[in-house]
């Protein structure tokens, strides 16, 4: 359900929700026939080579998310909510691997398809439980995370010489701030204001 939820408006065949769930091929059509009797889901055959609806032999399905249904705003702020628990526990051991200065979630946190990065990390952390813990939350969550960490040497660096890419991060309204430690002086832009 997450699949379709996150993904509203677009179709898929059976095989490919198979990959993006890693699931077993009978259990993923046995949850579609679920979420179809519930009209939670919709589907519709479509011929490979022509791409028009039809019936018969050599049709495949694509499966799509009922727009329609009356229990889909539920089950939306249902996953939203178990979204945010997720990046709470995602946070909570962040914070446990080092000495973080600022962390930040953005991109895909927050609906952000324009944004460089979903997390951004500033501190003296243990970069390899970072990125185990991370791949973990990836794999939990069921989608790839874009990270960037830097430590406080790298930080202040980019910031004296007024990088885009931090400047961006820093500067970006839809970016929640879950940790600010850091001692950030005006960017040089913002000194004439």
């Amino acid at each position: 359900m997450r699949v379709f939820i996150d993904n509203p408006g677009k179709r898929f065949y059976v095989r490919e929700l198979t990959r993006l769930t890693d699931s077993l091929i009978n259990s993923v059509r046995r949850e579609l026939n679920n979420l179809l009797d519930l009209r939670l889901v919709s589907a519709e055959p479509v011929a490979p080579i022509t791409g028009e609806v039809k019936r018969g032999l050599n049709i495949k399905k694509y499966y799509y998310l009922n727009e329609k249904n009356l229990f889909l705003p539920d089950l939306k702020s249902l996953f939203s909510k178990g979204k945010i628990l997720l990046e709470k526990h995602l946070v909570e051991k962040i914070c446990k691997l080092g000495d973080v200065k600022y962390l930040s979630f953005g991109g895909s946190f927050v609906d952000d398809t324009q944004a460089t990065t979903d997390v951004f990390i500033v501190g003296k952390l243990d970069l390899e439980k970072v990125r185990f813990g991370l791949h973990k939350f990836e794999e939990d969550a069921g989608r790839p995370i874009r990270y960037t960490i830097l430590d406080e040497n790298e930080y202040r660096l980019r910031r004296d010489i007024s990088d885009k890419f931090l400047d961006d991060i820093l500067s970006n309204p839809r970016n929640v701030v879950v940790v600010d430690k850091l001692e950030r002086r005006k960017l040089k832009t913002d000194q004439y204001e």
